[in-house]
């Protein structure tokens, strides 16, 4: 997986609430990747209450960028940071916090294929 999960910051307060990921490889399409919430994981296995689910959009990203994802509205962007590298700014436009039990767990999911039909 060329991303991974560093933080949460600011649990609980809508307009500074965030969740950041590092890119650890070229990324042709964020397409490929999801971020959900969960209210808990035990060791091998992952809780089936999956409450909240960003999808990343369709852009790129490099080796060393990062990625934030605000839950509060907003309009996506993306800028230099103080590393030299681009910091690529998302909103999840909930409108509420995400983030505010202890016991949550943000997923990253890398979805390659996947098929959906109308039902």
């Amino acid at each position: 997986m060329n991303l991974e999960i560093h933080s949460v910051q600011d649990k609980g307060q809508l307009e500074t609430e965030r969740l950041w990921l590092k890119v650890t490889d070229d990324i042709s399409n964020l397409a490929y990747y999801a971020v959900a919430d969960t209210t808990y994981t035990d060791e091998g296995s992952i809780s089936n209450e999956l409450r909240h689910i960003y999808w990343f959009p369709s852009s790129t990203a490099k080796k060393g960028d990062w990625l934030c994802l605000y839950s509060k509205n907003g309009t996506d962007s993306s800028g230099t940071n103080n590393e030299g590298s681009t910091t690529h700014t998302f909103f999840w436009n909930l409108g509420r916090t995400v983030w505010n039990k202890g016991k949550d767990q943000a997923l990253l999911f890398e979805l390659k294929t996947w098929t959906s039909k109308a039902v």
